[in-house]
């Protein structure tokens, strides 16, 4: 059961990781770090206190922070004692007069930084090998739901027979992937694609000229590049033409495109016009996040309007109901069931925990790859941690 300081950070509105964050460790390896999230969902719903820090010092801090929120010190007297589940139910936030609609508290997503699966949870739950580090080896390890497959066709039809392709979508929505299985497949079907990537870590400094370089340096490596840009396009022209003629086609892959200034971006359809007769001889696949799709709107930079005409955009979407499929390739890999580890409330949890209500009521799935990746990694940690047999919906609200 559940102390009653949990109902009490409700009617503040303040969450449970920012309850860790303000609490300061002890111990050796831990003095002053923050206290973890599983700690304290340990503490708040089973009142099991870590070994390290000292109850009385948690309960210390806590009180501390209570004061600084004007919270009366006869209800700071009650926080320790378990709470029914009815009162922390219908706890409402501070602020809100009754009758009044608060606000719904957004779900935290966290950065997209990796997480990792620990020895404790692949322990508990028998699992040898993290499903989500290093987890694609070929194309059978590649999730494809419909969009995606519609996705992945356009891009390789776009490198074989021509085009103007931008994939559009958001970090941890799978466009590396898709990347990656473009290069691949060329690879492994012996295709006749020659696919040019400009290896610029700072794409908002691309130029014209620098695609010319990719360009020379990908079909003639060691040639010397002129230095005029008159030149350098005169060489890119012959190289190309040379190439086309021997049988080749050629596709410009640029990735995190969404970083091109829109002079540069302007510059892609004198590329893109390149041809030898009735053929075209570059066809060019944009991949990047959707500040790319608002660079490629017309009404926004209406000087591209040449090029954002002749662009086709492609949007990732996210998983959503595809989620179950998802994670059962991923655990397929491992050896494992999704239903070994995860009850079936679980998945609209996380579904719940990864959508995000928008002004006017519009709600905004997040439900990408990598995001789902971390959130179920995060829940087996936790899971293991407070020693449940399978991740349910109770362990992703604590999250």
């Amino acid at each position: 059961m559940p102390l009653k300081l949990k109902g009490v950070l409700a009617r503040l509105g303040i969450r449970q990781n920012e309850w860790a964050n303000s609490i300061k460790q002890e111990g050796r390896g831990v003095e002053g770090k923050p206290l973890s999230l599983s700690a304290a969902t340990q503490i708040m719903n089973w009142g099991t206190w870590p070994k390290l820090t000292s109850a009385d010092s948690i309960k210390r801090q806590t009180e501390e922070l209570l004061r600084r929120h004007d919270v009366d010190e006869l209800d700071i007297a009650h926080i320790w004692e378990i709470e029914d589940d009815d009162h922390t139910r219908n706890a409402h936030p501070l602020n809100v007069h009754l009758g009044q609609k608060a606000a719904r508290l957004q779900p935290v997503i966290e950065p997209l930084e990796i997480e990792m699966l620990s020895s404790n949870a692949k322990k508990h739950f028998g699992i040898f090998r993290d499903p989500f580090i290093d987890d694609v080896h070929g194309p059978e390890d590649v999730f494809l739901s419909a969009d995606q497959r519609y996705i992945r066709e356009a891009m390789f039809s776009t490198a074989k027979y021509g085009g103007f392709l931008a994939v559009v979508g958001e970090s941890g929505a799978g466009k590396t992937v898709l990347r990656r299985d473009l290069i691949d497949r060329v690879q492994r079907d012996s295709q006749l694609i020659v696919l040019i990537q400009p290896r610029l870590i700072d794409k908002g400094t691309m130029t014209a000229g620098g695609i010319c370089e990719a360009i020379i340096d990908d079909l003639r490596p060691g040639e010397k590049v002129p230095r005029s840009l008159e030149a350098k396009a005169r060489k890119v022209e012959k190289l190309l033409n040379d190439s086309s003629r021997a049988g080749n086609v050629h596709s410009l892959l640029i990735e995190e495109a969404h970083d091109l200034s829109v002079q540069t971006l302007k510059f892609l359809k004198r590329f893109w016009e390149l041809e030898d007769g009735f053929k075209k001889l570059l066809s060019i696949i944009l991949v990047g996040q959707p500040e790319l799709k608002t660079k490629l709107d017309e009404r926004t930079n209406y000087e591209a309007r040449e090029v954002i005409r002749r662009c086709e955009v492609a949007e990732l979407v996210p998983l959503d109901r595809n989620m179950e499929e998802y994670l059962t390739l991923k655990f397929k890999r491992i050896g494992k069931k999704p239903d070994e580890l995860f009850d079936k409330d679980a998945y609209d949890a996380m579904r719940t925990r990864l959508t995000r209500q928008k002004a006017g009521g519009k709600s905004v799935s997040m439900v990408y790859p990598l995001v789902v990746n971390n959130l179920v990694t995060s829940a087996l940690n936790l899971a293991a941690e407070i020693g449940a047999a399978k991740v349910g919906a109770d362990v992703i609200k604590e999250l």
